[in-house]
């Protein structure tokens, strides 16, 4: 359950709730995931800094189709095909 974008509630009988810099609920469009990480990033790399994206998360959970999706279809190209 997502009950904003910097919070997700992993299991719904407690009253737990995580709290990061953003979580993207799975109807986020790739575009969306690369104006938020990627795009500010990139601007920094061009004046100098590094810089790195960490995708981190259980086996199956989306990690390469964000970074890389699917590069011949504008609309669900991953962080990789839209930083190049």
């Amino acid at each position: 359950m997502f009950p904003d974008e910097r919070s997700c509630i992993i299991l719904p009988d407690t009253q737990n709730i995580m709290t990061l810099d953003r979580v993207f609920n799975p109807q986020t469009q790739q575009k969306e995931v690369y104006e938020f990480v990627g795009k500010e990033m990139i601007n920094d790399v061009l004046q100098g800094y590094n810089g790195t994206i960490f995708a981190y998360g259980q086996t199956s959970s989306g990690k390469t189709f964000t970074m890389f999706g699917d590069i011949h279809n504008e609309e669900l190209k991953g962080i990789i095909p839209r930083a190049t």
